[in-house]
């Protein structure tokens, strides 16, 4: 026929061709997506691309089921519309069927052209007829991947081209499609919705999951997305294997499990698809999490490696390049999975030697981390002791403990490969998961390995971890002994440096040498933070928080210890530092008198060490209980509160501590006891002061708080005098503002209004600039009610006081539970011994009708009737020391 028609009937397209496709009954509404397909409408062309199994069919026809059915025409592309008749057929029998497009539309009586896509007869009638259309109809072409031909790829151009105002058109496909985008990018017609946006969030997998998932931690979900990455079909297929398995949280921590139930989805619908060659190139890569071109073309044996990274990216998304400069390319962790499985089966040692070129290519790109971790999956064991040997120290020092694990674990204890690197190594991770015992087992081994000449790298861990190993043990003395003599640094090795001054700040810290110990160490800092050492920095930042801490610039030690807390929340491995950390911040919220944050940091610094291991540092662990005691004694658990002082402190008794944790399990024990009248306990305190911090303020401090109680005021001041004058110097700063605070109340008590009032400025003028409000809100109420009538009248600190006040009126800061007298708590004291209330009366030269009267007293106050429940109570509300508890044989009601 002369105009290239032909009369040959349309061919025959199936319905299922051109009908939405039916909705699973698991399915999750998308919101966010949807919400970007209702803006498409302007758009002349919407694309989806993503590789098989992310969702792009069900996500559109979904939507359109949700309200757009009347508008829209749907074909389902497959390798025979290839054929420009069948594809033109399928699209003009999906729009006559569209509710849309009226019934006497021309679309319905088109007749096709011999070839379709290149008559531009044909081709301008359906333009037209689609731009007379009263109202747009969308086209929906789903895997247009599937269309390669020339013909029908350049007859769908022509309508991009044309852009029609009655069509829009939805491209659904796992590749770039073959066409002419770029201007419709430009303009801003075309709306694509790529692969990332296709991934599904925590919340959609948990819904998808349904109630598979019900009572699943949600850290479980989070890691299942993670290692998914999103992916539809990978959690459509977990969710088919959580039906079906009684141990659901058991599953989702088998990584291995979950690659099982996607493996044949990837084989089948995936992979599939891929040419051959392609196929073997991206099994080669699969060994390694992230390539660049060098490094697949070393690995894979192919020069071209860099464009098919650059292809498959471009093309299937399988690839998607990362970083800076996107020089560094990364496969589907799913994917990458499978096909490492198959590399593994493949040939005996392929992947073995795999992983060396790779190791190889690393080390010599300066990139010992995953160098190491290559060696390791070789199974090299002389190329993972090289490697160590060459770069165990700034590893350490950077935080990149994994890989070291990793390395020490293949070499194992038995193996000299390595020399001492690997002893070494080990034992400074097992003092970080704080097992001491094996530390110094993977010590020995490595001194018996030692070389007669040893590197300035090898001698400075050696030291780091014999440092670690005294601080592990509160050693003080064996601190100084081994951080007195750092050794020479070595300017061309930054690790080395940064090590020696260190130890150098450590040493003069111990010694008391605040300032110099402070210019060493920031001078370390700056090295660590120069090279990257991570690990390093926090070391620096927790000794410089104990500066800052011991110096009462509380502001700095917080911001110091956030900066550490932060990176532990990064992942870095360094409990012990973060653990310090954590304590300075409960310390921190101590200071503001905010007991139930103290006790939050408290849990949080625990918690990095599994339950069962003991906290690697003794000193630590008095500082972790005494903080812990003294904030639950301060939200009202007291006896419980102090109890736990008592532990810490009696755990402490052989061991060597830091002066200002010793100073602050001092002055917070002995202030509870006091207040609850445990009168053992108060005695032991002022003993084991004397014993460890003997010439400091707080010795002076707690023997004047005793003479308080019993009112005698005289011996109070003189005791308390040094102190205030500074002949005597206390460890920690805020105790001078306990000091004065205690003048304040003797002067109130003798009547010294004046001296009263110069006391009270003078403690708040100490308190304000440390905001070290503790002592202040916890003052007697003579004190608050001093202060209370001075508000307005105190200058500088007025504001301070306020926040006192403040403070204060939000917590209970009463001085006991029950209200006893002095004669009546003498009387209690001695209900624990057995004693008849006759020879009670004897010991106390009282007659016997005295004391009954003053046991009905107690038993009244304390709600019991019997000397066994008075005891029982007294105990549990603090009143009486656990340990003077002795339980009576009757029960010795009072008649």
């Amino acid at each position: 026929m002369p105009d290239g028609r032909s009369d040959w009937v349309r061919p025959r397209v199936p319905r299922t061709k051109i009908v939405v496709p039916e909705l699973p009954a698991r399915l999750v509404f998308r919101s966010r997506l949807s919400a970007e397909l209702d803006r498409a409408k302007d758009s002349a062309v919407t694309l989806v691309q993503a590789p098989a199994g992310f969702g792009k069919t069900l996500l559109l026809a979904e939507w359109i089921r949700r309200g757009h059915s009347a508008d829209t025409a749907w074909v389902s592309l497959d390798s025979d519309d290839n054929d420009d008749r069948r594809f033109w057929s399928a699209v003009l029998a999906a729009l006559a069927a569209c509710p849309g497009v009226r019934v006497d539309n021309l679309l319905r009586e088109l007749t096709l052209a011999t070839r379709p896509s290149v008559d531009p007869g044909f081709l301008a009638e359906i333009v037209d007829v689609l731009d007379d259309l009263p109202s747009p109809v969308r086209l929906v072409l789903d895997d247009l991947h599937e269309l390669t031909a020339r013909e029908p790829l350049q007859g769908l151009e022509t309508l991009i081209r044309f852009q029609p105002a009655g069509l829009r058109l939805v491209l659904l496909t796992r590749f770039g499609p073959p066409l002419g985008l770029t201007r419709l990018r430009l303009s801003g017609q075309l709306l694509e919705i790529p692969a990332d946006r296709l991934k599904f969030t925590m919340e959609e997998a948990d819904a998808l999951l349904g109630a598979a998932s019900a009572g699943l931690p949600a850290g479980q979900i989070r890691q299942l997305v993670r290692h998914t990455e999103g992916w539809a079909a990978a959690l459509r297929l977990v969710a088919q294997a959580l039906d079906e398995t009684d141990a659901p949280e058991r599953f989702l921590a088998d990584s291995a499990g979950i690659d099982r139930a996607v493996a044949g989805y990837l084989a089948d619908e995936v992979l599939s698809g891929i040419p051959a060659a392609t196929r073997d190139f991206l099994r080669a890569i699969s060994g390694c999490e992230e390539v660049s071109a060098s490094l697949a073309a070393v690995v894979s044996g192919r020069a071209d490696a860099g464009e098919m990274l650059c292809r498959l990216e471009q093309e299937t998304t399988l690839v998607v390049s990362t970083g800076s400069g996107r020089r560094w390319y990364r496969v589907h962790p799913l994917l990458r999975s499978h096909l490492y499985t198959e590399l593994q089966r493949q040939a005996s040692g392929r992947a073995a030697t795999l992983h060396c070129r790779a190791a190889d290519w690393l080390a010599a790109s300066h990139r010992p981390s995953q160098a190491i971790a290559h060696a390791c999956l070789a199974g090299d064991r002389e190329r993972v002791g090289a490697l160590l040997r060459h770069n165990a120290l700034p590893l350490i020092l950077s935080g990149d403990h994994v890989v070291l694990r990793r390395a020490v674990a293949v070499l194992g204890d038995e193996s000299t490969v390595g020399g001492p690197w690997p002893g070494l190594i080990s034992a400074l991770l097992h003092l970080e998961s704080g097992e001491r015992a094996a530390a110094l087992a993977d010590l020995a081994r490595a001194e018996a390995l030692s070389p007669g000449e040893e590197t300035p790298e090898l001698k400075s861990l050696r030291q780091f971890v014999r440092s670690y190993l005294a601080q592990f043990a509160d050693g003080i003395d064996d601190m100084v002994r081994i951080t007195e003599r750092p050794g020479s640094t070595a300017g061309n090795v930054p690790a080395v440096d940064a090590l020696a001054k260190l130890h150098q700040g450590i040493a003069l810290l111990v010694a008391g040498k605040r300032v110099r110990a402070r210019e060493q160490t920031h001078a370390a800092l700056a090295i660590a933070r120069d090279n990257g050492y991570e690990y390093l920095s926090a070391q620096c930042l927790t000794i410089l928080g104990r500066i800052a801490a011991t110096e009462g610039d509380f502001q700095l030690m917080s911001d110091l210890a956030t900066s550490v807390d932060a990176l532990i929340a990064g992942g870095l491995p360094a409990r012990t530092a973060g653990m310090a950390a954590r304590l300075l911040l409960a310390y921190d919220a101590f200071l503001r008198a905010e007991p139930a944050e103290c006790l939050h940091q408290t849990a949080r610094a625990g918690g990095l060490f599994d339950t069962g291991v003991p906290v690697p540092s003794q000193s630590l662990s008095l500082l972790m209980r005494t903080l812990r005691g003294a904030a639950r004694f301060d939200t009202g658990d007291r006896a419980a509160g102090l109890r736990q002082m008592r532990e810490a402190r009696l755990n402490a008794v052989d061991g060597h501590f830091a002066p200002a944790d010793v100073a602050l399990a001092v002055v917070l024990e002995h202030r509870a006891a006091t207040l609850l009248g445990w009168t053992g306990v108060t005695s032991a305190v002022v003993r084991w002061a004397k014993e460890v911090i003997p010439a400091s303020g707080e010795v002076l401090l707690i023997r004047a708080r005793g003479h308080l109680a019993l009112h005698r005021h005289g011996p109070a001041r003189t005791v308390l005098k040094p102190l205030l004058d500074g002949s005597v110097g206390p460890v920690l700063p805020w105790s001078t503002v306990e000091a004065w605070l205690i003048e304040t109340e003797i002067a109130l008590r003798e009547s010294q209004a004046s001296q009263a009032h110069r006391a009270l400025r003078t403690a708040l003028s100490l308190a304000a600039p440390m905001n070290a409000m503790y002592p202040v809100v916890y003052a007697s109420p003579e004190v608050i009610a001093l202060l209370t009538r001075q508000m307005g009248k105190l200058g500088a600190v007025d504001e301070f006081a306020s926040r006192v006040l403040a403070v204060r009126s939000s917590i209970d800061t009463s001085p006991a539970p029950v209200s006893l007298t002095e004669r009546e708590r003498g009387v209690l004291r001695l209900l624990p011994t057995q004693r008849s209330f006759a020879e009670i009366a004897q010991d106390l030269t009282l007659s016997p009708n005295t004391v009954k009267t003053h046991v009905r007293a107690i038993y009244t106050k304390l709600g019991v009737g019997t000397r066994r429940d008075a005891l029982a109570v007294a105990v549990d509300r603090g009143l009486l020391e656990d340990t003077q508890r002795q339980m009576p044989m009757s029960q010795d009601r009072v008649p």
